[in-house]
């Protein structure tokens, strides 16, 4: 069984790899660009009315200028009280300075054709996205921008940062979530960008509006990275603003039954993946993941636990490095012993995900145990 070894020795020097990538070029500055492009932010809803004042509230104080900038909010069939919040605030802010804000209905159903509609609504020559349930900081019109016009990217993928709750399901969220992101960020760099959130992105209008049919509306989901791999396939210019004002915060998931459920739906869309890098660290993820769990199934059967000892001690570090360095971006914690019982169940978390992404009627159990 000793050959288990070999897929998570794999993993463990790819993941230290992508960190090293990190350590030498995540903070290399970027020259301030002099030319401010007109920007759209695009907002596609559903049934967000407990959130989307907050957003609002966080975009309508950019210090970008507001001639250059506008907010539309597409509203896509939402049965609470969205709309009438949009409204709301698009009223309450008529006597005041702020920049345009448009409330728009979509005309199909699903997350892809919403951002499609806001898109092709919009006048601004750079495009951002973020979600209902996020916030931003005053000055990431302005960095995310400026970043974009900087580095001639056609596509910048923002940092997302997860508040986390006080029990171990949301704290465990917070410590993947910060891995994915410091993965994301290092294979940008690697130059094989494998995954992005559209809770924080941008891309030129243009090249939008070229890749627009090749995102599989056939999937419910995967508005984000179907885009991604489409503008790597057109080899355009993909750039990672890591971090600081270019940064949007949500709320992380805060049981253990939501975080089962929203890492399946991301999960959901990997079948339909064709990005050879994508494909690549999947693989190795899992059989890294699939290793450790055979390997501790078997010591115990067999009372034999040096094997998956050295399994964890192998990944450990390497786990530890790359989560670290994102959390510390943000002034973060991690404790020690957090991640320590995080890295133990992971292997079993990550087998679980699978299962509830291949049988669909498990994930409904997962609602019916959270009532």
């Amino acid at each position: 069984m000793w050959w288990l070894i070999i897929p998570v020795a794999f993993y463990s020097l790819g993941i230290l790899w992508l960190w090293l990538l990190l350590v030498r070029n995540s903070d290399e500055p970027v020259q301030a660009a002099e030319r401010r492009p007109a920007v759209s932010v695009v907002v596609a809803c559903r049934n967000e009315a407990k959130t989307i004042t907050s957003l609002l509230g966080s975009l309508a104080v950019q210090d970008y200028p507001h001639g250059l900038l506008e907010i539309i909010i597409v509203n896509d069939r939402s049965t609470d009280r969205t709309p009438v919040a949009v409204s709301e605030f698009i009223a309450a802010g008529r006597h005041h300075s702020l920049p345009e804000i448009r409330l728009i209905y979509n005309t199909a159903s699903g997350k892809k054709s919403a951002v499609r509609l806001g898109v092709r609504s919009s006048n601004g020559e750079l495009i951002l996205t973020t979600d209902a349930d996020c916030v931003v900081g005053r000055g990431w019109v302005s960095a995310m921008a400026g970043f974009c016009a900087a580095t001639g990217a056609d596509m910048v993928l923002g940092e997302v940062y997860h508040r986390g709750g006080g029990g171990f399901a949301s704290r465990f969220g917070v410590m993947e979530f910060s891995a994915l992101q410091a993965v994301s960020e290092a294979a940008v760099l690697s130059g094989h960008p494998v995954m992005c959130n559209g809770a924080n992105m941008g891309f030129r209008r243009d090249i939008y509006m070229r890749h627009s049919g090749e995102l599989r509306d056939d999937i419910a989901s995967g508005d984000d990275i179907f885009l991604l791999h489409a503008v790597k396939r057109g080899g355009g210019v993909i750039r990672y603003a890591g971090g600081g004002a270019a940064a949007a915060e949500t709320a992380g998931a805060v049981t253990a039954a939501a975080l089962l459920r929203q890492r399946a739906r991301w999960a959901s869309k990997s079948f339909a993946y064709r990005d050879a890098a994508t494909l690549t660290l999947a693989a190795a993820t899992a059989a890294c993941n699939a290793a450790v769990a055979a390997a501790v199934i078997t010591g115990i059967f067999s009372s034999g636990l040096m094997l998956p000892a050295t399994l964890y001690a192998t990944r450990l570090i390497p786990d530890y490095l790359i989560t670290y360095r994102n959390i510390k971006k943000r002034e973060g914690r991690m404790p020690l012993s957090y991640f320590l019982l995080s890295e133990l169940i992971y292997p079993f978390y990550f087998i679980l995900v699978a299962l509830l992404t291949v049988f669909p009627s498990s994930r409904r159990f997962s609602r019916r145990i959270t009532s």
